[in-house]
């Protein structure tokens, strides 16, 4: 107890020097068990609150093989839900499943449960849309509108009950307190967008990051600025790190904290990416962590503006997913390097 205790001190110390704001992060105990191979943590799960209970469900990781040596990527089904306490401890319990085994979506907390949209297993990209409320500690899954078409790595988020969601193709959005209308495309767009993030500010839907991948003789492109979208397209500039350099957030994760605040962390390096994605080279995966250079990078976005709040190698992540929950928000899972998972769950809180 005494280290963890000091572990919290440490990185709220650190962390707070950075900007105005200060950060902590703690780290909490458990990860879900009750399907093999998962406890060794997952990427791009699906995760948020209901009350004081925070739930994940699907992910994938490399359990056997490492993904350097073939291994062959492993996705999950299970729905697990854990009580939110004062203590360091998350109890996780198996209290349901999805309907197939899935990551790569997009999940949102919504007053009613935790919408669930998209993603793909080793076999599909879906379409589907659930909606996961708990009834007497077990997961009850209502299935709602459909998307237009099958989604994987898109990015959404939640305000005022219509969520939004930036798929490959186009601004696609469902009224949750209108169900019957289904999904209506406010806008269409031409880049095949894959991995950027999202969230509301002052009422305005951002994404920011994402690439489009190699195709023929193009090269991928990513996207470091961002868009905000309304009646007029405005361009948003990316966050800029220490060194004074734009971030990328290609692969980051983002959750609104509250109306107008959207908190991100994590993500790949540009160049290190770029480069594998234009001309990838032998026994990429199998470098140290420290070689792919995550973004290790706080960010907090308010007012048509970037804030780093903080930094930390914890937060150095891809795919991880978060969950606010009230003054908090928990970081969890995500990859350290490609291939290479964490069960990690950090509890962040912005003093």
């Amino acid at each position: 107890m005494r280290k963890l205790l000091s572990l919290y001190f440490l990185l709220s110390v650190s962390l707070s020097a950075v900007s105005q704001s200060k950060v902590s992060l703690r780290l909490m105990r458990g990860f879900p068990s009750a399907e093999q191979g998962i406890s060794q943590g997952v990427s791009a799960c699906f995760a948020g609150r209901i009350g004081r209970m925070l739930l994940m469900a699907g992910g994938c990781n490399f359990p056997g093989k490492p993904a350097a040596e073939g291994g062959e990527k492993r996705y999950y089904r299970g729905i697990y839900a854990a009580r939110l306490s004062r203590n360091d401890t998350l109890c996780w319990h198996k209290v349901g499943e999805l309907p197939v085994e899935a990551a790569y979506g997009v999940s949102v907390s919504a007053d009613d449960g935790i919408v669930c949209a998209g993603g793909c297993n080793n076999h599909e990209s879906l379409n589907t849309v659930l909606r996961i409320r708990l009834r007497k500690g077990r997961a009850v899954i209502d299935t709602l509108p459909s998307l237009p078409h099958p989604m994987d790595n898109f990015t959404g988020a939640l305000q005022g009950g219509r969520l939004f969601v930036r798929g490959k193709d186009g601004l696609y959005t469902l009224n949750l307190r209108q169900l019957s209308h289904g999904w209506t495309r406010e806008q269409a767009e031409t880049m095949r967008l894959m991995q950027p993030v999202s969230g509301f500010s002052q009422g305005r839907y951002y994404v920011w990051g994402g690439y489009v991948a190699k195709d023929g003789n193009r090269p991928a492109l990513l996207f470091l600025d961002g868009k905000r979208y309304g009646q007029t397209e405005v361009t948003v500039p990316a966050p800029v790190n220490s060194k004074g350099e734009k971030v990328f957030l290609g692969g980051a994760c983002a959750v609104n904290i509250d109306a107008d605040r959207v908190l991100v962390t994590g993500g790949v390096n540009k160049d290190v990416f770029l480069q594998a994605l234009n001309s990838p080279q032998p026994g990429y995966l199998s470098h140290p962590v420290a070689w792919y250079r995550f973004n290790p990078d706080i960010f907090l976005f308010e007012r048509g503006r970037w804030r780093m709040i903080g930094s930390h190698t914890v937060t150095a992540r891809a795919g991880a997913v978060m969950v606010a929950a009230g003054k908090r928000v928990y970081l969890i899972g995500g990859e350290l390097k490609p291939g290479i998972r964490t069960p990690d769950i950090y509890q962040i809180t912005i003093h």
